[in-house]
């Protein structure tokens, strides 16, 4: 009884330091308001130097310094020369992908330091890159070496490929109208010449091919009939084979003579004797016959002592006379590709096809004041944004 009466005396400096505890909370407060203060002006303040500053700035540059540009626009194709062939299936995959390929190339040039000197050859390009009205940041200084050029070049010259439909475009700008479509034109004119070039230098080659051929075969051909005509002299007979065919029908004469000699002899034997002068001017013949067929066989079939045999003779020549007919239809397909070659290159075997012509500017179209400052707006936002939430993830990364 007296421990339980006892309990509430013992509570109560508990309630007392809670009170304690609840009247010393209101003073903590007032530093929330002055950390939620500075991070207000932080944000504030970031906001600023990341967004409305660099937009600031940036529009002021457009607005105030930036000199206008005037651009003109033209439009070509490279297309093959032979129409006929390009309506084949096989021509057209070719004809595509020759077309293609020239058209790259003719982008690539407009972008080098050799498109730099061939317009410069039409138009003075230092001149007009470097108008002393234009701002610092886009103008040229007329005494540059050409690698400083090549950038402001690259700046004011910008083609463009189109893979779907096959068209160059390509944007030329300057800061006068006037300036815009000269340099169009110089640069069209340039474009022109690098076609014409690569058409030109097929042509050179594909003549410079069938012209090696033609004398390779022709150099063929005249060997092939200098060694018959000196197997000619050197065997004293045109053609072996007419002689092989000559001595062939004198041999069958005279085994057919002899056959009929050796007849009579019989015939003479059974009416005379041996004795007989008949009968030994038959013998004779028979054996004058003999030594002819002897020495016509020996002609045709074995060395003699005059020259080679004839079968031999034969077998060279025929090999001399395949290798001249041979390389005699070699020389004539050669000269029948050259003249192919030659009508071919009477024609152009690329060519370029404008499609829209410079013309003069009325309007400048760059800078696009209002666009680029609403895209540089858009990315300091964004970019403002992402790092905000990257920092507060990192904030409480590190808590």
């Amino acid at each position: 009884m007296l421990e339980t009466l006892a309990r509430p005396a013992q509570a109560e400096p508990q309630a007392d330091n809670r009170a304690e505890t609840f009247a010393a909370r209101p003073t903590q407060r007032p530093a929330e308001p002055r950390a939620a203060e500075r991070r207000g002006f932080g944000l504030l303040a970031s906001f600023v130097l990341c967004v409305v500053l660099p937009t600031l700035l940036f529009g002021a540059w457009q607005w105030l310094v930036a000199t206008d540009q005037y651009a003109v626009e033209i439009r070509f194709a490279v297309r093959p020369a032979d129409p006929a062939r390009a309506m084949l299936p096989a021509g057209m995959m070719a004809g595509m992908a020759a077309g293609n390929t020239d058209a790259y190339a003719v982008v690539q040039h407009l972008q080098s330091r050799e498109a730099l000197l061939a317009v410069a050859q039409h138009v003075d390009v230092r001149a007009i890159l470097g108008r002393p009205h234009a701002d610092w940041l886009a103008r040229l200084n007329p005494a540059a070496p050409l690698e400083r050029a090549q950038p402001a070049w690259r700046r004011q010259v910008r083609p463009y490929f189109d893979r779907a439909s096959g068209i160059v475009t390509v944007e030329v700008r300057a800061f006068t109208p006037e300036d815009a479509l000269r340099l169009a034109q110089g640069v069209e004119a340039a474009a022109e010449a690098v076609v014409n070039a690569m058409s030109e230098r097929s042509r050179r080659e594909m003549m410079d091919a069938a012209a090696r051929d033609v004398a390779a075969a022709e150099a063929r051909f005249a060997a092939a009939r200098a060694e018959v005509q000196a197997f000619r002299e050197r065997r004293q007979t045109l053609d072996p084979r007419r002689s092989a065919a000559g001595f062939s029908e004198h041999l069958v004469r005279l085994q057919s003579e002899l056959i009929a000699q050796t007849a009579q002899l019989v015939t003479l034997r059974g009416v005379m004797n041996e004795a007989a002068a008949p009968v030994a001017q038959l013998r004779a013949a028979i054996r004058g016959t003999q030594d002819q067929i002897a020495a016509v066989q020996a002609r045709l079939t074995e060395a003699a002592p005059e020259g080679a045999p004839l079968s031999e003779m034969i077998g060279g020549y025929e090999a001399m006379e395949t290798e001249a007919i041979f390389a005699q239809r070699a020389y004539e397909a050669a000269m029948t590709a050259l003249e192919r070659a030659r009508a071919e290159a009477q024609r152009q075997q690329v060519y370029l096809a404008p499609v829209v012509r410079p013309v003069l500017p009325e309007h400048a179209l760059y800078p696009a004041r209002i666009t680029g400052t609403l895209t540089l707006l858009a990315t300091a936002l964004l970019a403002w944004f992402v790092g905000l939430v990257a920092l507060r993830a990192l904030k409480e990364h590190l808590a």
